[in-house]
Order: C-alpha cells, then sequence, then structure tokens
C-alpha cells in the first residue's frame, strides 16, 4: 500500500459514533422501490454470515475504515468474509466494504467478539451501508438496534484524495472524465483515439488519451467506491491539482418516466443537494457546463443528490417533485456544488458535466408499487447488462463528439496521433 502503518493509524486516530437516529431503516411501504427495498439490502450483505454472527451471539458494528487499511489500524482483526466479488474484467470501483471479526476490545470501548463491515471512508458511504444493515435486520424480523455501533473518521474523509494520491495523477490544463472510462475509452480506440500513457496506484488507474483532433483527455479510473461525498472531494482534489474540465458518466434513477430506463441520456444543467437541508444551485451558477453548450437539446434540468438509496422514499420523492426534479443519485450535485464553492473561493473556472443514464424509476407517491423489469435489485442481471452495454455505447459516441468538436479555450493544440499508437480491445 501507499502509506505506512503509522500513516494508518492517523488517519482513525479521530472518531464519531453516530446515533441510531442516524442510520434508520426504511418502510417498505413508504419506499420509491417498495418491497424491493428489502431484496436491495438483502442481495449486498453476506446473509449466511450475518445469521451466524446473530445467532452466536456476537456484536455487529460499521466502521468507516478502508478494508485494505483495516488489520493495520486494527490488530489482531481477520477477514471473514470479501464481500461482493467482481470479475476479472472489472477493474474499477471493486472495492467495496469487507466484514472481520475481532476478539478483543474495539475502537469504542466495546469488548467481546464482534463483526465489523470496514467501509470505503465517506460520510454517505458509511451512513448508507449502516441503513443496508439496520434494513437487513429489520425486514428478518429483528431489532435494527442490534447493529451497535457506526462510526466514522473525519480526518480519512476529509483527506481521501490526498491518502490515495490522486493530485499526483491529476495534470494542470487536464480534461478529466470520471465514472465509466473503461468502457468509454475502449469505444474511443476504437474510433482512433490512442493512448500516450498510462499511471495507476492501488486506488487509481490513469489512462491518458490523444483524440484524432489533437484533443487531449485524461480518462481516471477510481479502484474503490466514490460513493456521494467522497466523489465530491475527489472532484476538488482535481481542480486544485489544476484541471479546466471534470466529466462524470454514470448512472442515476429517473423520476420522469419508467421508459427512460436504459434509453434516455440525462444531461443536468442544475443541482440540488439533499444531504441536509435542501440547497439549490442554479443552471446560471453552476460550473460551466461544455456538453450543454455544445448539445442545449440534451437538457434534462434539475437533479437531485442525496446521501443513500434507503432514504428515497416517497416523501423525499414528492419534495423533488416539488423543485422539479427530472434525476436523482448521490453525487452529481455534490460534485457540482463543490466545484462551484471551489471556483468562487479561487477564481478558477473549472467545468463540470455530467452524461448519465437511468437504471431504474422512482415511482410517485400517487403510483401504486408495481415491480418492474428493472430496478437496483436486477441491474447486473443478463438483459439488463445488454442494455447497459448498448446504452453505454451512445454516452461513449456523445462524448466522443464533444471533444472532436469542443477544442477551443481547452487544450487542443498538439501533434497528430502517431503512427500505431492507438491498440485493438474487446468490444465489450
Amino acid at each position: 500500500m501507499d502509506l505506512d502503518v503509522d500513516a494508518f493509524h492517523g488517519l482513525y486516530r479521530q472518531a464519531i459514533a453516530l446515533s441510531p437516529a442516524e442510520t434508520p431503516p426504511t418502510r417498505s411501504a413508504e419506499h420509491t422501490m417498495g418491497a424491493a427495498v428489502d431484496a436491495y439490502a438483502f442481495q449486498r450483505l453476506p446473509a449466511d454470515l450475518l445469521d451466524m454472527v446473530l445467532d452466536a451471539g456476537m456484536k455487529l458494528e460499521v466502521h468507516g475504515i478502508h478494508p485494505d487499511h483495516f488489520t493495520a489500524v486494527w490488530p489482531g482483526a481477520r477477514l471473514m468474509h470479501p464481500g461482493h466479488l467482481f470479475g476479472p474484467g472489472k477493474v474499477f470501483n471493486i472495492v467495496r466494504p469487507r466484514f472481520f471479526v475481532s476478539d478483543g476490545p474495539g475502537r469504542t470501548g466495546s469488548a467481546g467478539r464482534t463483526l465489523i463491515m470496514a467501509v470505503p471512508p465517506g460520510r454517505d458511504y458509511v451512513l448508507h451501508n449502516a441503513r443496508i444493515v439496520r434494513q437487513y435486520l429489520q425486514a428478518r424480523g429483528l431489532d435494527p438496534g442490534l447493529l451497535r455501533s457506526v462510526v466514522r473518521y473525519p480526518d480519512a474523509e476529509r483527506g481521501i484524495a490526498e491518502w490515495t494520491g490522486l493530485p499526483r495523477l491529476v495534470r494542470p490544463g487536464d480534461r478529466v472524465l470520471m465514472g465509466y472510462v473503461r468502457e468509454v475509452v475502449s469505444h474511443w480506440l476504437r474510433r482512433g483515439a490512442a493512448v500516450t500513457d498510462e499511471d495507476g496506484s492501488d486506488y487509481y488507474g490513469v489512462t491518458r488519451l490523444l483524440l484524432p483532433n489533437g484533443e487531449r483527455v485524461c480518462a481516471l479510473g477510481v479502484r474503490f467506491s466514490f460513493w456521494g461525498s467522497i466523489a465530491a472531494n475527489l472532484a476538488v482534489a482535481c481542480a486544485g491539482a489544476g484541471a479546466d474540465e471534470i466529466i462524470y458518466a454514470g448512472k442515476l434513477g429517473t423520476l420522469a418516466s419508467p421508459d427512460d430506463i436504459y434509453t434516455r441520456l440525462f444531461v443536468p444543467s442544475g443541482y440540488l443537494r439533499l444531504t441536509g437541508p435542501p440547497e439549490l444551485l442554479k443552471e446560471a451558477d453552476a460550473p460551466r457546463n461544455g456538453v450543454l453548450e455544445h448539445f442545449p437539446h440534451l437538457s434534462t434540468g434539475l437533479h437531485m443528490s442525496v446521501a443513500t438509496v434507503l432514504e428515497e422514499d416517497l416523501a423525499q420523492r414528492a419534495l423533488g417533485m416539488g423543485y422539479g426534479v427530472e434525476s436523482i443519485d448521490n453525487e452529481i450535485s455534490q460534485m457540482a456544488h463543490a466545484i462551484a464553492a471551489w471556483n468562487s473561493a479561487t477564481g478558477r473556472a473549472v467545468a463540470f458535466s455530467c452524461v448519465h443514464f437511468a437504471t431504474d424509476y422512482l415511482r410517485r407517491p400517487d403510483e401504486p408499487e408495481r415491480p418492474g423489469r428493472f430496478d437496483l435489485t436486477t441491474h447486473r442481471h443478463g438483459g439488463a447488462l445488454r442494455l447497459k452495454r448498448s446504452i453505454l455505447r451512445r454516452v461513449s459516441r456523445l462524448l466522443f463528439e464533444y471533444y472532436m468538436t469542443d477544442s477551443t479555450g481547452w487544450n487542443a493544440a498538439g501533434p497528430p496521433i502517431p503512427a500505431g499508437a492507438s491498440r485493438p480491445v474487446n468490444d465489450e
């Protein structure tokens, strides 16, 4: 790893224990996913392990400690379950929570055998995973209070970009692409882009590309899940390292129509942040949106970002409707607000755009629960994956066209692609 043991301990010296009221479960009848919200929780946890732990009377805790750091900062802990595992073809967004057992005194002072869910640091990601655990307990007919402790580590959260080494990978003048970078880069290489440089670490992978028009793009892949507030920290770090533009290609939920799923591209122009009191960033005050400057007809209006999926209930959905929100996720508005604040504080003009597709629909308060073909419990099924591959090609084509036509004021001046620089890749 990139940090020594002393540095690991420094990151997790300060701890904040959260109250159960901050990570409550939800009632399926009140949630936009309906009964699927329980299935969502079950899918994201090792049910057999949790059942064994609970039957044995072991304590259960959630800590915002990067799984790769856990045994260094919690001596004697042993890995019990690796969490969700991905195939060898997936190299980004693969570090998810893992489960460790400790027989000694915990960092919160509790003693006895404890199962700890180690979550990559980030306020929203810790909240999200704690709520999933409580949802699982409630769905099993158990007391959600069996999750005895939820702990955040603010130093590790605030400094995540620095201790993961992000600033050294981004250069002044970069146009940074984040999100589905592997899929986008594969498409671009088939259209004549060339790889000019590659770099990486345990936390990131960077591919620098030269497009046929001489434009240069820094494709930044993140190996850990940069959920919610983590994404805002990384965006500000890119700006601080000198990036001129950040584009985020990803997925979201639609509030408009179930027909949007895997068919419609979303390019927000305004941003509502709901990780506390509502904070609205209107289009006129938002960072420059290069994609909408070139493709204004793609605007999907106001987007809303929240901390956790479990809070996406009918009341929150109704609040979004009152603002005219079209889409929802956990990162977009947080990134936009963070970059806008950075620009205001520094006098910079870092641009920010998003190109996303919908994977699920949030039902209205007046709509009955109607289980559909696609939601957050089915996005890894075969039919959904085929549709995902198709719409990712559309995202890739759109972004390629954007970078090929939008060179004024960026970094287009450069040599033509050297002969033989591009390389073939698999289509999928």
